[in-house]
């Protein structure tokens, strides 16, 4: 049995060799990375997967643009398990856990960099068809999720880092838009 909670300073030393461990050391390399370097994850929206006192899954979600709409976004990732914890459900509760406090945050779509086989069953598709982008991904892999009925609706252009968002960039539109 497993535990969802939300993630904690102290984690931090478990979640780097969890996710090297599913990744591979190579993984700061993607393009998904230099999204997340401009600053920390959205705050309520870090959680761990924990069996007894053994941390064996996390899952963060950080602020993301796109195109020109003021649209609350966001990009998962990275979503880790522990390799030999893998099929027992623990993936599926940290995005369903992911997903619902992101909604109830009021985010609008949520964003990432996989393999479409394994996130359609959360929701997800691709987001080519729709004219989104993420500079330097493989298009085929960008996957985005409705949190709210039709929320892609007139949304189009490349994703961009949230970093922005930290030093006040359309934080003002976003945060009004996020409350509809």
């Amino acid at each position: 049995m497993f535990l969802i909670l939300p993630e904690r300073p102290d984690d931090e030393a478990a979640i780097e060799p969890l996710l090297d461990d599913a990744f591979g050391a190579g993984r700061h390399d993607k393009a998904s990375y230099a999204f997340r370097q401009d600053g920390p994850a959205v705050a309520g929206l870090s959680f761990v997967a924990r069996c007894g006192n053994r941390l064996v899954g996390s899952i963060r979600f950080w602020p993301l643009l796109v195109g020109d709409t003021p649209i609350a976004s966001l990009l998962l990732g990275p979503l880790g398990v522990a390799p030999e914890m893998r099929n027992y459900g623990i993936g599926r509760g940290l995005v369903c856990r992911g997903h619902m406090m992101a909604s109830a945050l009021g985010y609008k779509l949520v964003f990432l960099v996989g393999e479409e086989k394994y996130y359609s069953r959360f929701g997800y598709n691709p987001a080519q068809p729709h004219g989104l982008t993420m500079p330097g991904e493989d298009p085929a892999r960008l996957m985005v999720h409705e949190l709210e009925d039709a929320a892609l609706k007139g949304v189009s252009g490349p994703l961009q880092s949230g970093g922005c968002l930290r030093s006040g960039h359309l934080n003002a539109q976003l945060t009004s838009q996020a409350s509809l």
